[in-house]
């Protein structure tokens, strides 16, 4: 067999995930887990489902990270022979640019109640809850050089909170606003083996 045998030629935009994330939300209250992705995306017209709020792109890639505890078995022998699992982490990291979206205050700050003063603003409150929504959150993206038409994958967090981590409107001269938040998703007691995460591929 040739080198040339062995390499691929380019790369295979059919396995290739490309551009920013489309982020919709929704309150877990308000919803049942989503199973397909038209559970949240009308795959017609590209609006949201009932219930489910279109945040806007991500500006920068929507993070996913996971690790776990360890237990390590040592041999004097033959030195770490096993590992036993604990804890399991994951969050999930992602920064809104379209902050005068509704719902997108409320997942970077908490926000919780929108009046209408006299002059006819709209005026969003904070302050300093004592526990924090429960969201589903599901991340869309096209398969690189893809249309819409087809090729979407959509990663679902069935039951998410925010972190402990700070989160950031940051103001920025000759940029727009944006609204990072950090996500810590939990087992979802309707979702298949409790599940905090699980992917949607169009076929």
């Amino acid at each position: 067999m040739a080198t040339s045998d062995f390499w691929n030629n380019g790369v295979n935009e059919a396995k290739v995930l490309g551009g920013p994330a489309r982020v919709i939300v929704a309150l877990k209250s308000a919803t049942t887990y989503p199973e397909l992705i038209s559970d949240v995306l009308n795959l017609t017209t590209y609006q949201t489902q009932a219930n489910w709020t279109d945040v806007g792109h991500t500006s920068e890639p929507f993070n996913i990270s996971d690790g776990f505890e360890t237990t390590e078995w040592i041999s004097q022998q033959a030195g770490r022979i096993n590992i036993q699992v604990g804890n399991w982490n994951r969050t999930i990291t992602f920064t809104m640019m379209q902050t005068l979206t509704d719902k997108v205050m409320d997942l970077a700050h908490e926000a919780d109640g929108r009046t209408t003063n006299a002059d006819g603003d709209t005026v969003e409150y904070f302050w300093d809850k004592p526990e924090v929504t429960q969201w589903r959150v599901a991340a869309l993206h096209l398969v690189e050089g893809a249309s819409a038409a087809a090729n979407l994958v959509m990663d679902v967090f069935p039951n998410c909170k925010r972190s402990g981590a700070d989160s950031e409107t940051a103001w920025d001269r000759g940029n727009p606003q944006t609204a990072s938040v950090e996500m810590t998703p939990l087992p979802d007691e309707d979702a298949p083996y409790n599940a905090n995460w699980y992917r949607i591929r169009e076929l």
